[in-house]
C-alpha cells in the first residue's frame, strides 16, 4: 500500500485526503444529531413523568374528595342531625342516646371507603366513635387546628393510632350543629389509613422507577426528606404537582444517572464505535498527510539550511510524483550553487587575506614613522641637558617620556581611550614646555563625555609637534597652542590651534589636498581605520591663527 500510494499523483492524493475529511464531517454531523436526540429525549421524559404524576394526583384527589362527600352525606342524615342537637354534657343517658345514633353512621362511613381507617365525632367536647377500634391519640390539638382553619384541617404528618397499630392521616371537618353557633359546632374526625395510601404511592414509585414525595411544601408526609430538600440539584429531575382537594403536593424526583442509564449506555456504545472508526480514519489521514507533507517538510528544512549557508545538504526523494521530480531538480541546483559559492569563497578569502595584510603593514609602517621621529628630537634635547648638568629637567623629561611611551605602546593595541590620548599629548607638551619654557604656552580643554570613547592612538601629538616645529618656529616667545576635544553633531572633534605663521591664508580644505609628513601620516591612518567619513581640515583665521581639526563619526568609534 505504501509503494502504491507513493506512485499516486498529487491530485490523487488530495482526492483521498478530501474523502477522509468528508467522512470526518459526517461523524460530526452524527454527533450533532445525537445531541438533538438528547434534547428530544429530555422533553419526552418530562412529559411522561408529568402526565403520570398528574394522573396520580387526580386519583388521590378524587379519593380524598370522595371522603369529604361521604362526610357531607352522613351529616345530612336525620339521625345525625337529631344527635347533633342533643345536650350530651354531664348527662349519661343523653350521651348513650347520641352514641347509639352516631355510631352506625360513622361505621357506615368507614365501610364505604377503603382509605378510611377509623372515624369519630367530637360533639361539645365529647368524642363518639364509629367502630370497635378506639382513637388512641390526643384529638384536642386537631380540633383546635380545625377551629383555626374554620373549614377542614388536613394533618401535615402521619400519626400512629396505637389501638390499630396503623399510621393515620387525620382529617378534621367542621360540622355546624344545633343553632349553628360556634358553641354548638361539632367536628367530624376521619383517619385516612396512611399505610394504604403510602402503599399505593410506593407501587407507583416502582412502576415509574422514581422517588415520590407527598408534602405540603413545609413538611414531608411521605418520602425521603433529604432527597426532597435536594430535589432542585443538578443531579435530579423533579416534577411537582398539586393535589386539588387540599394543599398537598406530589413530587416525582428522579436521579439523572438512573433516568438516563440506558440511554447513556447506548450513547457510550455509539461513541465507542464512532471513536474506533474515527481512529482508523485518523490513522489513514495521518499516513496520507505524512506521505504528502514529509517530502515537502524535508525540502523546506533543506532550503532553510541552504539559506543559513550549508550548501552541502541534499534531499532524498524516491517517489515518482511531482514532488520527487522537484527534489531531484533541487539537488542538482544545490550542487551547482555549492560549486559556485565554493569558488567565490576561495576568491574572497584570498582578497580579504591580501587586504588585511596590506592594512596591517600600512598601520605598522605609519606608526613606526611617528615614534622614531619624536624620539629623535627628545633624545637630542636630553643629550644637551646632560652636558649642562640639568638633572632635574632630565628627570622630568624622562618621567613624561616614559608615560608617553607606555601609552604609545598600549600592549600592541591600535586604539586607546580618548582619555589616554589626551594624557599622551599632555605629557608631550610638558616635555616641550621644559625644553622651550618661554617660547609658548598651551591650554587643554575636553568635555567629560569624550573620555569613554576609543580612538586610534597618537593623533594629537603629531599635530602639536607640527605647530611647534612649523607654526611657531620663528617665535622666541609669545607662542600659544590651544587643544580641545569635543562632541559636535555626532562627530568627535579634535582641534589644535596656534598663533604662528600660518599656511598663507588658505581656505579650509579636506586632508587629501595637503602635503607634509605629519599631516599625510594622520590622513592615511584615518582613512585606513575609519574610511572616507573621517576628515582632517586646516584653516588660517584672520588673526594669523592656524586651526587643524580632525572629525571622526561617533558611530565609528
Amino acid at each position: 500500500m505504501k509503494m502504491a500510494f507513493a506512485t499516486l499523483k498529487m491530485r490523487q492524493k488530495i482526492i483521498v485526503v478530501v474523502g477522509i475529511s468528508v467522512f470526518l464531517v459526517w461523524v460530526v454531523v452524527v454527533a450533532v444529531a445525537m445531541s438533538g436526540m438528547q434534547k428530544i429525549y429530555d422533553k419526552k421524559i418530562d412529559r411522561i413523568i408529568g402526565q403520570t404524576v398528574e394522573q396520580t394526583s387526580k386519583y388521590v384527589s378524587s379519593e380524598l374528595q370522595n371522603i369529604l362527600n361521604l362526610v357531607h352525606y352522613s351529616v345530612l342524615d336525620d339521625r345525625m342531625q337529631t344527635a347533633l342537637r342533643l345536650d350530651v354534657n354531664n348527662n349519661p343517658a343523653v350521651y348513650a342516646q347520641a352514641q347509639s345514633a352516631i355510631a352506625p353512621i360513622l361505621t357506615q362511613l368507614q365501610i364505604q371507603n377503603a382509605f378510611i381507617e377509623s372515624t369519630g365525632l367530637v360533639l361539645k367536647g365529647e368524642l363518639f366513635l364509629g367502630s370497635n377500634y378506639p382513637i388512641s391519640y390526643d384529638t384536642n390539638y386537631l380540633v383546635e387546628r380545625a377551629e383555626q382553619s374554620r373549614l377542614v384541617y388536613w394533618a401535615d404528618e402521619p400519626i400512629l393510632n396505637a389501638s390499630t397499630r396503623h399510621l393515620v392521616l387525620p382529617i378534621v371537618v367542621r360540622v355546624p350543629s344545633g343553632d349553628f353557633s360556634s358553641a354548638n359546632e361539632a367536628y367530624m374526625l376521619i383517619n385516612i389509613d396512611a399505610d394504604i395510601l403510602f402503599s399505593y404511592i410506593h407501587r407507583l414509585e416502582e412502576n415509574l422507577e422514581c422517588s415520590l414525595v407527598l408534602h405540603n411544601k413545609n413538611n414531608v408526609i411521605y418520602g425521603d426528606t433529604q432527597l426532597f430538600e435536594n430535589r432542585f440539584g443538578k443531579d435530579y429531575i423533579t416534577n411537582d404537582t398539586e393535589i386539588a382537594i387540599n394543599d398537598w403536593y406530589i413530587a416525582c424526583i428522579m436521579e439523572r444517572k438512573v433516568l438516563y442509564a440506558d440511554r447513556n449506555q447506548a450513547m457510550i456504545n455509539i461513541i465507542i464505535i464512532s471513536l474506533v472508526v474515527m481512529s482508523m480514519c485518523m490513522l489513514l489521514a495521518v499516513y496520507v498527510a505524512k506521505t504528502i507533507a514529509k517530502p515537502i517538510t524535508a525540502l523546506r528544512e533543506t532550503t532553510q539550511q541552504i539559506e543559513q549557508g550549508n550548501f552541502a545538504v541534499r534531499v532524498n526523494f524516491t517517489a515518482r510524483d511531482e514532488i520527487g521530480d522537484l527534489g531531484r531538480s533541487f539537488n542538482a541546483m544545490s550542487q551547482k550553487v555549492q560549486e559556485y559559492i565554493s569558488m567565490l569563497e576561495k576568491e574572497k578569502q584570498q582578497v580579504e587575506y591580501m587586504e588585511e595584510q596590506k592594512r596591517k603593514a600600512e598601520m605598522r609602517t605609519l606608526q613606526a614613522q611617528i615614534n622614531p621621529h619624536f624620539l629623535y628630537n627628545t633624545l637630542d634635547s636630553l643629550y644637551w641637558y646632560s652636558l649642562s648638568g640639568r638633572k632635574q629637567e632630565i628627570g622630568y623629561i624622562v618621567e613624561h617620556l616614559s608615560a608617553m611611551l607606555r601609552i604609545g605602546l598600549s600592549k600592541g593595541s591600535e586604539t586607546i581611550l580618548v582619555e589616554k590620548e589626551i594624557s599622551h599629548v599632555e605629557s608631550y607638551l610638558k616635555i616641550q614646555k621644559i625644553i622651550f619654557s618661554d617660547k609658548f604656552d598651551y591650554t587643554l580643554f575636553y568635555q567629560p563625555e569624550v573620555l569613554r570613547y576609543t580612538v586610534i592612538k597618537i593623533l594629537l601629538q603629531p599635530l602639536v609637534e607640527n605647530s611647534l616645529n612649523h607654526g611657531l618656529k620663528d617665535m622666541v616667545q609669545g607662542g600659544k597652542i590651544d587643544i580641545s576635544v569635543t562632541i559636535q553633531d555626532d562627530y568627535m572633534v579634535f582641534s589644535v590651534t596656534d598663533n604662528g605663521c600660518g599656511f598663507g591664508n588658505v581656505t579650509p580644505k579636506p586632508y587629501r589636498e595637503f602635503s607634509g609628513y605629519a599631516l599625510k601620516n594622520i590622513q592615511e591612518r584615518l582613512r585606513l581605520h575609519y574610511g572616507e567619513t573621517a576628515r582632517l581640515n586646516i584653516a588660517d583665521q584672520e588673526d594669523k591663527k592656524t586651526v587643524v581639526t580632525i572629525y571622526i563619526p561617533l558611530s565609528k568609534m
